[in-house]
């Protein structure tokens, strides 16, 4: 009887560790969102207001200018799960602007004069720029070079 007893008394604390455990992850794993600016057809075209909606939530909107040909915007994209990345960029929103598609629609990144890939842009609320950096900015694109980078920019 002891032993049944101590047997649910272990299950029953795998199973906390475990739900606790999916609640840690899930929130690490939401502290960093992308918006897929030309993706989802409700944005295009609202930018600043978008920006307003990422303030208002208490969120960090970072302009972040790629193109699906460009490597290191892909590197830096697979490394967002990676957890020197999520405690860098807790509370950033990214948002995505494929500049290919932004050349035949908006010119968003004609306006930031990016030309480089890839680039991010901290705006304010009205959508100007406050600060610029690019993936030169930091060595190669691993997340132990990007982090520290990343943090100081957004913070």
């Amino acid at each position: 009887m002891k032993k049944t007893a101590v047997f649910r008394l272990f299950s029953m604390a795998a199973v906390l560790l475990l739900v606790l455990s999916s609640f840690m992850t899930s929130d690490r794993a939401s502290t960093i969102k992308t918006i897929d600016y030309y993706g989802d057809a409700k944005h295009s075209g609202k930018l600043v207001s978008l920006i307003q909606a990422e303030l208002n939530a208490k969120r960090k909107p970072v302009l972040f200018f790629t193109a699906t040909w460009c490597a290191p915007c892909k590197k830096f994209k697979s490394s967002l799960i990676d957890s020197l990345m999520q405690d860098a960029l807790r509370d950033v929103t990214f948002i995505m602007i494929d500049a290919d598609l932004d050349a035949a629609q908006e010119h968003i990144t004609k306006k930031y004069s990016v030309s480089a890939f890839p680039t991010f842009i901290k705006v304010d609320a009205s959508g100007t720029s406050l600060k610029k950096i690019d993936g030169g900015a930091w060595d190669e694109d691993v997340p132990a070079n990007m982090a520290p980078v990343m943090k100081k920019f957004v913070n």
